[in-house]
């Protein structure tokens, strides 16, 4: 159930908390010019909204839904989940990941929990819960997004005592995974569940997480580690549901991507959605196929187009400019693949860090005389006209 809008919505991801107040105006201003009727809002604000364990501040997401509602726009409201604020991971700092090669990180980056952890699952789910409590009636409120971007794995003991426990739901017994992950070879049967350990570059692999020396156990990883990020998403929405029965709740996929299988999560949301960052010489054929894999998940039904630049993708890796006429082209084949939803990262650029240089439908310079802005705001007047 994609939400019910009299037309393609058209907007995007909107970090107002980054630039002041005053700033505010001047994007309202510009969003009404370009067309824009829906704000992502608050997809990195767990550390603003929530700066203790036991205090939870409102007052800039009230005051950013507020103003949305004043100016007849609607909101997808995302959890905040994605990375954990400073004060989580001092205070229990089992929450940062093990990576691949073993090392327990210290704090930065997103994408940053343990998804085994179980204050991160506690604190989580509670952030969702009175997130949904305060705002499942406001006027704005649209859509939940929940988290942003699933991914990622973990390779602590936390992890790899959860991997083992799923293992046995899985395989019953050692004698059946023996037999499925074929370990005669290299002397690899295992008598006890506690010998098994998660494939890693310290275990099973080699040159990276595409060499495996057991195919059976990186695949069966690949399948714990799905459901143990689902699970966290499923926590998550049965807080909202607990306070807000009926706005639909996604998360945002990404396309293609090979370590979570998506088809497991798409009975869980009420629609799909996803963000489109292909490299710029690609052929059309590799967003239409993640298209067609998106509207697959949920048997035809229409899917929303999270993201996608307006103009340059320059946050990790750095492509040129989008050619005069290639957003269209590619909002329009989204739509054409049973898109409901045209959205973009990000509606003003960040002023720091490494998305400052990312594609925005609003610079830093806040012009609206530019190619980028004048292409975003023609293609709202199309998906205006077009109903």
């Amino acid at each position: 159930m994609t939400p019910r809008t009299p037309k393609i919505p058209h907007g995007g991801d909107y970090n107002p908390e980054q630039w002041p107040e005053e700033v505010w105006d001047e994007d309202h201003r510009l969003f009404t010019r370009a067309g824009i009727d829906t704000l992502t809002v608050g997809v990195f604000s767990w550390s603003l909204t929530q700066p203790a364990e036991d205090t939870y501040d409102f007052t800039v997401l009230d005051r950013v839904l507020d103003r949305a509602a004043a100016e007849d726009r609607r909101v997808c409201l995302a959890t905040g989940t994605a990375a954990v604020p400073p004060w989580l991971a001092k205070k229990y700092p089992e929450v940062n990941r093990t990576d691949f090669e073993g090392r327990r990180h210290r704090y930065g980056r997103r994408h940053n929990f343990c998804p085994g952890s179980p204050a991160y699952r506690r604190l989580s789910t509670a952030l969702a819960g009175r997130l949904a409590e305060r705002y499942a009636d406001h006027p704005a409120l649209l859509a939940w997004h929940v988290n942003n971007e699933y991914g990622g794995a973990c390779y602590c003991d936390l992890c790899a005592d959860a991997f083992r426990a799923w293992l046995r739901g899985r395989h019953g017994t050692l004698d059946a995974l023996n037999e499925a992950w074929w370990t005669t070879f290299w002397s690899h049967r295992y008598t006890d569940w506690d010998q098994i350990e998660p494939p890693s570059a310290l275990t099973e692999h080699w040159r990276g997480p595409d060499h495996t020396a057991f195919q059976g156990i990186t695949l069966d990883h690949h399948r714990f580690t799905t459901d143990a990020l689902l699970g966290c998403f499923l926590a998550e929405k049965e807080a909202i549901r607990a306070h807000d029965p009926d706005t639909p709740v996604t998360t945002n996929f990404m396309g293609t991507y090979r370590p979570l299988d998506y088809h497991r999560w798409a009975p869980h949301l009420d629609f799909a959605s996803w963000d489109s960052y292909p490299p710029l010489d690609a052929p059309p054929t590799v967003p239409a196929l993640a298209h067609d894999l998106m509207r697959g998940l949920k048997d035809g039904a229409p899917f929303w187009l999270m993201e996608q630049t307006p103009s340059t993708t320059a946050c990790r890796d750095v492509n040129p400019l989008r050619r005069p006429g290639e957003l269209r082209l590619a909002t329009f084949q989204a739509v054409a693949h049973g898109a409901d939803a045209a959205l973009y990262f990000q509606m003003r650029a960040s002023r720091g860090a490494c998305e400052k240089y990312h594609g925005a439908v609003i610079g830093h310079a806040g012009r609206d005389d530019t190619r980028v802005f004048g292409e975003v705001a023609a293609l709202g007047e199309e998906l205006r006209t077009l109903g």
